[in-house]
């Protein structure tokens, strides 16, 4: 894959671990699940983001798997999960 697509798994990756981290010091674990804004042409890359399984969906954005990311993953494990699961999502420059 290209440094693109790199950089928006380890901006997601980041994003979620953040998330994860402030949730586990509220003592609310919950899965996390992946969205995606799609790219527009002439607007650049689309984005990737994690949400909680019980925020809304964040501004209605397509659902890239059905797969939550539970708390069993590693922090060091997030960029992987979110590559391997992120392949198809139309996020990349036009």
């Amino acid at each position: 894959m290209n440094e693109e697509y790199r950089q928006l798994v380890k901006e997601c990756a980041n994003q979620g671990r953040a998330l994860a981290q402030m949730m586990a010091r509220k003592g609310a674990i919950e899965p996390l699940y992946l969205y995606c804004r799609p790219s527009e042409p002439g607007k650049g890359p689309g984005r990737l983001m994690l949400a909680r399984d019980s925020a809304p969906n964040p501004e209605g954005l397509p659902l890239v798997t059905g797969e939550g990311l539970r708390s069993s993953v590693e922090f060091s494990r997030y960029d992987d999960w979110i590559f391997e699961r992120a392949k198809r999502a139309p996020i990349l420059s036009h």
